[in-house]
């Protein structure tokens, strides 16, 4: 992607620039899936298989928007905002739910949300004063995955994942935080 070229001729959008696209309404709509998500768990075991389907659903999205994106020659601009800023957003709100009502412990969410509000705040940075959008890598991906296997673990009072997910999370997350401030372009004097 060409992060510092001028604003494209005569008002025409430039491919990178293009916000509606399918893969990114896939992102959206990951999103908007997270409040019936937050309802469902909310409302208890009789609700537990209606939010596996709609998490599954969400996960599919999350495959399917990249491989999309890539395969039709649409990786824009926003969806490199967008993809993790969906998953940030579901994450974060289901951690918290599950914390209130499933026991998620405390210290998880606090990681969590403390890594995506300081990682939101350094795109947002990066953005205005470089403009500069960094895409997630491997070590943010397989973070999502294994806090997704994690949060439906406690979603679902799978006793035998909680333990191991948690560990794999944690160590998931302190590997994707150093990647991601190694990423982080600092000046220097």
């Amino acid at each position: 992607m060409n992060e510092g070229a001028p604003p494209a001729a005569h008002g025409r959008t430039r491919p990178e620039d293009i916000f509606w696209t399918t893969a990114n309404g896939l992102s959206l709509l990951r999103a908007v899936l997270t409040a019936p998500v937050l309802w469902m768990i909310w409302m208890g075991p009789a609700y537990k298989w209606y939010m596996f389907s709609v998490v599954m659903a969400m996960i599919i999205s999350d495959i399917l928007d990249g491989f999309l994106a890539r395969r039709s020659g649409t990786v824009t601009r926003w969806g490199k905002i967008l993809d993790p800023l969906a998953d940030k957003v579901a994450i974060d709100a289901i951690a918290i739910m599950l914390a209130i009502v499933k026991g998620l412990p405390l210290w998880v969410v606090a990681v969590v949300v403390g890594r995506d509000v300081a990682i939101v705040a350094a795109g947002v940075f990066l953005l205005n004063r470089e403009r500069i959008v960094l895409s997630s890598n491997v070590w943010g991906k397989l973070t999502s995955c294994a806090m997704s296997v994690l949060l439906i673990a406690y979603a679902m009072d799978a006793q035998t994942l909680k333990a191991p997910f948690l560990y794999l999370s944690a160590l998931l997350l302190l590997a994707s935080s150093v990647s991601y401030a190694r990423r982080f372009p600092i000046e220097r004097r």
